[in-house]
């Protein structure tokens, strides 16, 4: 009786040690994926970030693309105006 009995616990421990095993090894490639997305994540927050900072520089950049166009049609002004007071005083001011 006591052999029966062995005989008939022995799969019953080996299929239960096999599903330890399989639970064991769902927990280990969990934690792998589970990294894996973090990784992910911070990748996709890092790019988000980037394109805030492209965004906010091209912003900058188009408005100091503005100003430098001011400047220099009021520098074209300020040489006509000069060139018309040269011609009228009769002044060399090619100095």
């Amino acid at each position: 009786m006591q052999t029966k009995l062995l005989i008939a616990g022995v799969p019953f421990l080996i299929s239960l040690g096999g599903a330890l095993f399989a639970v064991e090894s769902t927990a280990q490639a969990t934690d792998e994926i589970e990294e894996r997305v973090r990784v992910l994540e911070v990748k996709d927050a890092e790019s988000a970030s980037t394109e805030v900072m492209v965004k906010q520089n091209t912003e900058r950049l188009e408005r100091l693309e503005a100003i430098v166009e001011k400047m220099a049609d009021q520098q074209i002004q300020m040489l006509a105006n000069q060139a018309a007071l040269c011609q009228k005083l009769d002044a060399n001011c090619s100095r």
